[in-house]
């Protein structure tokens, strides 16, 4: 049957698939992505696609193509399945890799929420191929894939894979993914920067990190007030991080790594002079809470470096 004649009954631009447009969207996509999000699945409807699913995403493009689709929309709809293997090629266009990001994103949040995650050598549905190509596009492609379009239990999911996607030891990404990175690329670069850390530098910003998380670990969080600075150790330490703060918040890896860093001296200090448990609450419950905002400083953008075994 000639490709012409498959959608005789129903012309090929009705049979649309609406779903895909919403993480599309939030993935970025421009008008090719777009556009070809709403013909992606059409040529499902198509008998030759029945009979030979293997030709689905390129015989749905060349069906575009016959309808008069610019050349971008059907190569988005031929790329949307790759990487269609752990190894195989990513897309190539920047349509084609939002397209294929929000086809995986969609399968995942519709098994997950149906309550089909994978069991032991049981995944049915490919959700494991899914996240990992999801990983692939994010890592190797380049693209941004903010981690919030996924709801918890498949993210936790999606990040598991990066463990080992990524060839840097497992306790760097389960560090990395305990971040407020935003993006699934972002995790993996954190991850891959603190694997590459010089051993001096990697131990003084984990001594930094752990010694506040084991003090003020379970302490009730809020803000400390400057006017129940006792010590000058405290306020010397209270100073030092509101100046690197802005540094470690930044983008910037190499910079934030070296603020951190900066840090050991002056918390060494701070250990030595200031007793953090004092009999004055008020106080006490000040020096907790400017440990725990030592702490989450440096863990949102660097992420919990307790999981790293020094």
């Amino acid at each position: 049957m000639a490709l012409e004649a498959q959608f005789a009954d129903r012309p090929f631009e009705e049979i649309r698939h609406p779903r895909l447009e919403r993480p599309v969207a939030k993935l970025g996509g421009g008008e090719a992505a777009r556009e070809a999000a709403r013909l992606a699945k059409a040529d499902q409807a198509a008998e030759l696609v029945r009979e030979f699913p293997d030709l689905e995403g390129y015989i749905g493009a060349e069906y575009a193509r016959l309808a008069g689709y610019p050349e971008a929309v059907c190569k988005a709809i031929e790329e949307q399945y790759l990487p269609d293997a752990a190894g195989g090629p990513l897309p190539l266009t920047e349509a084609g890799k939002v397209l294929a990001a929000a086809d995986r994103i969609d399968t995942l949040t519709v098994a997950f929420s149906l309550g089909h995650r994978p069991t032991g050598s049981r995944d049915p549905y490919g959700l494991r191929r899914a996240a990992i190509g999801l990983c692939r596009l994010a890592v190797e492609g380049g693209l941004h894939i903010p981690r919030d379009l996924l709801e918890a239990e498949a993210r936790e999911f999606v990040e598991e894979r990066l463990e080992g996607l990524l060839e840097v030891p497992v306790e760097f990404v389960r560090a990395a993914r305990r971040s407020a990175v935003r993006d699934l690329g972002g995790v993996a670069r954190l991850a891959k920067a603190l694997a590459a850390l010089d051993a001096e530098r990697l131990s003084a910003i984990h001594t930094v990190y752990t010694r506040a998380h084991r003090i003020a670990g379970t302490s009730e969080p809020g803000p400390w007030r400057r006017d129940f600075l006792v010590e000058e150790a405290e306020r010397e330490l209270a100073r030092a991080l509101e100046e690197a703060r802005p540094v470690i918040a930044d983008a910037d890896l190499r910079a934030a790594f070296d603020a951190a860093a900066g840090l050991a001296p002056v918390v060494d200090r701070f250990f030595e002079e200031v007793l953090v448990m004092a009999e004055d609450r008020t106080v006490r419950e000040n020096r907790l809470r400017l440990l725990l905002d030592l702490r989450d400083t440096i863990g949102s953008a660097l992420g919990d470096l307790s999981q790293i075994p020094l």
